[in-house]
């Protein structure tokens, strides 16, 4: 069974219970990083009090983090191996455990719709996944009135910077230029829009939508299609996953997969700026875009101001 709170922009909070199903009546499907996607479809709608019963009720067990030294390291292989193998951009990811048995998830989910009201903000519980929250800007893929939309999103700054740098620009170039590609394989036309500058809480990243109109394909095959994005693995997509799974040492699970609503008017969401719930502490992941002009600890801190953003919120 799984249990889910989320609150999409311009959309009612949802807060409902789900059995898992094989069918195509799915109104859920959830996918992590790797894997295969798992559909779900609604069996009731549940309180709050509902919903938090039981949340984050398993113990976490210690497992080695990256130091800014090893993470450095990490990037540094990165970087050598895009200029050896023709990758154009892999995306490198670590997660941090933050223990404190005294957090409250209700009111950290009360403080994240405070702080990221653009941004979709989930949390979930399921007996074999673990209770997660987040509050992420992207958008895999969202119906529109005349077909399908999903968002390019790389980049980060602080927020109220005043230019872009030529890396940030160009890894944002990457995954406009590959979500462009994938709408192409489908029926419909395909067309950009301009970029513009996306507020994410604290930090600040480069936007384009990339649109397929008059699309009669199923939303299940474009999702696929599009995950995972170059925002969230690299391009080409096939090495850059291939570089992942050599270099970071940790399992993403539900890190960078998606979370997809599927009725009414299709969303599915990347799911970023995420936090594990355990009931001694919080386990958070965060990641940023290696280029061939990455400067190490630049990266580094990239993923500090990702993860303390969402470490100021615990309440």
């Amino acid at each position: 069974m799984l249990k889910l709170r989320v609150k999409i922009p311009g959309r009612a909070l949802v807060c409902a219970s789900y059995a898992e199903t094989d069918g195509e009546e799915a109104n859920v499907v959830l996918r992590g990083f790797s894997g295969t996607p798992r559909k779900f479809v609604k069996s009731g709608l549940l309180s709050e009090g509902e919903f938090w019963q039981d949340f984050a009720n398993q113990n976490f067990e210690s497992k080695k983090e990256f130091s800014t030294t090893e993470y450095s390291a990490m990037v540094e292989k990165a970087i050598a191996s895009i200029s050896s193998q023709q990758l154009g951009k892999v995306v490198l990811s670590r997660s941090s455990f933050h223990k404190s048995p005294s957090i409250s998830a209700e009111q950290t989910f009360n403080a994240l719709l405070e702080a990221y009201e653009d941004c979709t903000v989930f949390a979930l519980s399921h007996p074999e996944l673990g209770d997660w929250m987040g509050a992420t800007p992207e958008i895999l893929l969202e119906q529109t009135s005349d077909g399908y939309r999903s968002m390019s999103l790389a980049g980060t700054r602080l927020k109220g910077g005043s230019t872009w740098g030529d890396k940030e620009k160009e890894e944002q170039k990457f995954v406009t230029k590959e979500i462009h590609k994938t709408l192409k394989d489908f029926e419909g036309k395909v067309k950009r829009s301009t970029t513009e500058t996306l507020s994410a809480g604290p930090v600040e990243h480069l936007l384009t939508w990339v649109s397929l109109t008059e699309s009669n394909d199923s939303p299940s095959e474009i999702l696929e299609s599009l995950h995972p994005t170059p925002a969230v693995c690299g391009t080409p997509t096939d090495k850059a996953a291939k570089l992942i799974n050599e270099l970071e040492p940790h399992d993403r699970e539900l890190y960078t997969g998606y979370l997809a609503l599927m009725d009414e008017k299709v969303h599915a969401s990347v799911l970023l700026r995420t936090m594990k719930w355990y009931n001694n502490g919080v386990q958070f992941y965060a990641g940023g875009g290696i280029t061939k002009d990455s400067v190490p600890l630049n990266e580094w801190m990239e993923t500090e101001y990702k993860i303390s953003a969402l470490k100021d919120l615990l309440c």
